[in-house]
């Protein structure tokens, strides 16, 4: 309990000289400029020495405090023991150690001046209006004042008085204030009294500010109160403009609230938007979106069409580099943006940071897209790229295993994964991280083989790769069970098919089986060893013995079969991300025939019989290509 501290005296001095309290119009004016602006009375009822102190200060308006020394500082702030006076400088020493002008236990703290004006504000804490409170609690907070200090504990305490009469903005500041100041009992009680109001005046919120923090504080609000801001930001959401849209959309991707109504709503709106934001808030947007897991079509236009005129003039290339992680991440394949992307890396991949380099090139490989620009570029990057400037192992897989998918790989780079030394360097990591790392391996192993025929480097035992499974593979997904279960009519198991294949080439095949030349279904056990099966795959040390496949007879055709769903494709398209694109033509030059069954074509609530036609017309495709 703070103690009662000249409160009768106040109010008595308050009535006497008629002030109403004084206002704090901004924060900023105050840090910036040594003006009384941002310290005023109503009109009608200032007394004639505020008037007169205004006209004095009104010379000084624009002085920005950069230019103000300390004692010049403390001298005007205890001047004629005015609060206004006080309040001012309290806000500009604040501002002065925010700069790291001066440092506040060393320069400030204990100074005779400075205890005065502590003192003539400790003495008009009654008088202070809500937004002048928080503004001086917060300037006193910045400052470094001990929370358990006389001043602040009053001012604190004017502010837990003042919470039920204040409007619902000043709320949220003095929630966002007190969340990272929890020192004192008085503090964890104005933070829990200024949640329970902002709770129950849940309908007073208006602005998108207020929306984007208490977004930010939602570990500290109950499940209902979240669901009543969702329905808020609805409500609200076409009375935003395109900066206020993003910024709540941004506070969701923070928290990673998928909210779907919520997140649907504001992509719309943003979506309708005529004018455009900037570089920095459309990579905001995109980080958002990446983080949601939302890869709205509409609103990804939108932000690409605002985008693509700007890329020239971004001079950051952190911004760059934050945008690509964004595309790669999501798999978005927009052709305009990423060709844009290329140029400006091609016109700084001097001077760009390996980062950036390293992010184009997983991005591309990730969307499986491959610039105009690309006989130019490419030299420029690889002749950055290489063991010895990225020094983190699995970094260096990466940007092989991109270059790879690319078709723009060397002999030498591979050669510099797949080299003993190097695939026993790799850090032991967490187990689905691991499972990656060796899945990329293998490809690179399998493209050594199949795609570069001058390669003579080492490979990889694949007596050591046993136990690389795909185990969320799409055998498990509901349109890969479906099809499977069409096929059969064609193929019944296990005489005419193999189901589920994990490869020695880092691939998965949904079904495997083999036909002659008319389509016609054979029995696979007739050729088990010309086949592809499980038990050859892993058979012997070395993998130039154990992935080449013995010759079927004439007429005989392998066939691979793949179940393609929606996220095996890019974002923004029908094409198949990098990864897949790999597998595809791994396994054409193994030899096989494809059949790649797309979930936009097969229809799982149509008729079997159709379905089966379907997929039968599919293989006989398939020989003919």
């Amino acid at each position: 309990m703070v103690p009662m501290w000249q409160g009768l005296l106040g109010v008595c001095v308050r009535a006497i000289r008629g002030h109403t309290p004084p206002r704090l119009w901004g924060r900023e004016l105050v840090v910036t400029h040594l003006s009384t602006a941002a310290c005023r009375s109503a009109p009608e009822q200032q007394d004639t020495a505020v008037k007169q102190q205004d006209q004095q200060d009104e010379g000084t308006k624009h002085e920005n405090t950069q230019t103000l020394e300390l004692p010049t500082v403390l001298q005007a702030a205890t001047a004629k023991n005015s609060y206004i006076n006080a309040f001012k400088g309290l806000h500009t020493l604040s501002d002065m150690v925010s700069r790291k002008k001066v440092d506040f236990k060393k320069d400030v703290e204990g100074d005779e001046q400075f205890e005065k004006m502590i003192a003539v504000i400790d003495q008009s804490v009654l008088r202070c209006s809500p937004t002048t409170s928080l503004g001086a609690l917060r300037s006193l907070l910045n400052l470094g004042v001990d929370s358990n200090s006389h001043v602040v504990q009053s001012v604190q305490m004017q502010l837990l008085w003042q919470l039920r009469k204040m409007s619902f903005p000043s709320l949220v500041s003095v929630l966002t204030l007190h969340i990272d100041h929890q020192h004192t009992d008085l503090q964890k009680r104005v933070l829990k009294e200024c949640i329970e109001n902002i709770e129950r005046r849940w309908v007073e919120m208006r602005g998108a500010g207020e929306m984007e923090k208490l977004y930010t504080c939602h570990t500290h609000f109950s499940s209902e109160f979240l669901g009543r801001l969702d329905d808020r930001v609805m409500e609200l959401a076409d009375t935003m403009n395109y900066p206020q849209l993003a910024k709540v959309l941004c506070a969701l991707g923070t928290i990673k609230r998928r909210a779907t109504p919520v997140i649907r709503g504001l992509a719309f709106h943003m979506a309708k938007q005529t004018d455009r934001l900037s570089p920095k808030q459309l990579g905001n947007v995109l980080f958002a979106v990446n983080l949601l897991s939302f890869p709205d079509p509409v609103l990804l236009e939108k932000i690409a069409s605002d985008l693509m005129p700007q890329v020239e003039e971004i001079n950051n290339p952190k911004l760059v580099g934050l945008i690509l992680f964004c595309l790669g991440h999501m798999r978005w394949r927009h052709p305009g943006l990423l060709e844009v992307l290329s140029e400006w890396t091609e016109k700084r991949a001097s001077d760009c940071p390996l980062a950036n380099l390293s992010a184009l090139v997983l991005t591309l490989a990730s969307a499986g897209y491959e610039p105009s620009n690309g006989d130019t570029l490419f030299p420029l990057i690889t002749s950055r790229l290489n063991p010895s400037s990225i020094a983190k192992k699995t970094a260096w897989l990466d940007v092989v295993w991109s270059l790879t998918v690319l078709g723009r790989v060397s002999s030498e780079q591979i050669e510099s994964v797949l080299h003993p030394s190097f695939v026993s360097s790799i850090p032991v990591i967490e187990h689905h991280l691991r499972l990656g790392v060796r899945l990329k391996l293998l490809n690179i192993n399998a493209a050594a083989q199949l795609l570069l025929p001058s390669y003579s480097g080492p490979q990889l035992n694949l007596a050591e790769f046993k136990d690389v499974i795909i185990t969320a593979g799409r055998n498990e997904r509901k349109v890969s069970q479906h099809v499977m279960k069409m096929l059969h009519n064609l193929l019944p198991p296990p005489k005419y098919i193999y189901e589920g294949i994990q490869t020695s080439l880092g691939v998965y095949i949904d079904a495997e089986f083999a036909t002659d030349k008319n389509g016609k279904p054979l029995p696979v056990q007739d050729f088990g060893e010309g086949l592809m099966s499980k038990s050859e795959e892993y058979v012997g040390t070395k993998s130039s013995e154990s992935t080449v496949t013995k010759k079927l007879p004439e007429g005989v055709n392998r066939v691979a079969l793949f179940v393609w769903n929606y996220s095996d494709f890019a974002v923004g398209s029908q094409e198949l991300t990098g990864i897949n694109k790999l597998g595809v033509e791994l396994l054409r030059k193994k030899g096989y025939k494809l059949v790649q069954i797309p979930y936009f074509e097969y229809n799982m609530k149509g008729k079997a019989l159709k379905n089966v036609q379907y997929l039968e017309g599919k293989i006989k495709e398939s020989l003919v290509v």
